[in-house]
């Protein structure tokens, strides 16, 4: 039948347009709206498919190149080729300088390390009195003090090409600590009980000059320092009690300046335009400070037994642990391997040494490259 021949025909169709426009319009509301505007939210494209994605790349923790060093190991004692004592230190460009002997009260040679290699040579010498302590170089000469085991010595001179000894200075009591930067040698010699003077000498002229003395034993027992021609060490603050005075003096023109560091200080150590030093002698009351470019002091580590300085960080012992505070990033890295009684030895130039007592019956030497 033709509907469009009957009259009720136009009805029909126009009944059946207005139900699929109705069906249409339900689609697009019910279905493809939400679908579009879920698609439109997710940010994915709103035409053709939706590529992968893709994992994003994972980036490691910054490292600081002195964990990415090897610790080394220096084995002494019988079968080692080193005797039983092996003491006191120095770093040396790329080397490392100690005494050694039977005992610490018997060290009769000095022993040079090549710290990549662990290689080691002997340098012999005659003896004055009964054991070498703290010995220290520059390029032309060494320098150690020669101890009476009942106390007094000589701090000699060994001339590196000649092989010639000579005597710069005698001393009464302890033996001091020498600290080398040519042309001056610099040590604190004691003269009593509770005073000392702070001593310093041309090594190749063998010239002595008496640059302060300490007359209080807290200060007497404090190392200086010297760096870049400054020698710095420890006195009384007289304006506050308790506190005290980093002192400077530039041996070029004896010119010299006071920092007052706000507390007590032992063992000021330089290292340039940083400093660092500790709140007590050496035990869990110490506190180590530091200041750079002569600003304020500020404290890195508490409980600190001993410590050293070099240009990139301050090296230090506390509860059987090793340790390097970064000058560059102003953080504190474990240097020592865990689990180990590591103590703390000394640090200077690239490398930092401890002493690992772990086995009291085979005491080990480690040392670090403390650079990148």
């Amino acid at each position: 039948m033709n509907l469009d021949a009957t009259s009720y025909g136009p009805l029909i169709k126009l009944v059946i347009a207005l139900a699929v426009l109705a069906a249409i319009v339900l689609i697009v509301v019910f279905v493809a709206m939400p679908i579009f505007g879920a698609r439109l939210s997710s940010g994915a494209p709103l035409f053709g498919s939706t590529p992968k994605a893709e994992a994003a790349p994972q980036t490691a923790s910054p490292l600081n190149p002195i964990l990415t060093n090897e610790v080394k190991t220096v084995q002494f004692g019988a079968g080692y080729g080193l005797p039983a004592a092996v003491v006191d230190p120095s770093v040396f460009g790329d080397e490392i300088l100690f005494a050694t002997g039977v005992s610490e009260n018997a060290c009769d040679r000095l022993v040079r390390l090549n710290p990549e290699t662990g290689a080691f040579v002997n340098i012999a010498f005659p003896r004055i009195n009964d054991t070498i302590r703290y010995p220290v170089e520059s390029e032309d000469v060494i320098l150690y003090a020669d101890c009476k085991t009942d106390g007094g010595g000589s701090i000699v001179r060994l001339d590196k090409a000649t092989g010639e000894t000579a005597v710069l200075a005698e001393f009464a009591l302890d033996a001091p600590k020498l600290m080398l930067e040519p042309p001056y040698a610099v040590w604190t010699e004691r003269t009593a009980g509770s005073t000392a003077k702070l001593m310093v000498c041309d090594v190749a002229s063998g010239e002595l000059l008496t640059l302060a003395v300490l007359t209080r034993a807290a200060y007497a027992d404090s190392a200086p320092s010297i760096k870049s021609g400054q020698v710095i060490y420890a006195d009384a603050d007289a304006q506050n009690l308790g506190s005290s005075l980093i002192r400077t003096v530039l041996l070029s023109d004896n010119s010299r300046w006071d920092f007052a560091a706000g507390t007590f200080v032992h063992d000021p150590k330089s290292a340039g335009d940083r400093w660092a030093y500790l709140s007590g002698n050496h035990d869990a009351n110490s506190d180590l400070y530091i200041s750079v470019g002569g600003g304020a002091a500020k404290r890195v580590a508490a409980g600190v037994i001993d410590f050293d300085i070099t240009p990139s960080c301050v090296v230090f012992g506390r509860d059987e642990t090793v340790y390097a505070y970064v000058f560059a990033e102003d953080k504190t890295y474990v240097i020592s391997e865990t689990g180990t009684n590591a103590q703390f030895v000394m640090a200077g130039g690239n490398y930092a040494l401890w002493r690992d007592m772990s086995d009291t019956a085979q005491p080990l030497w480690k040392y670090l490259r403390v650079v990148g």
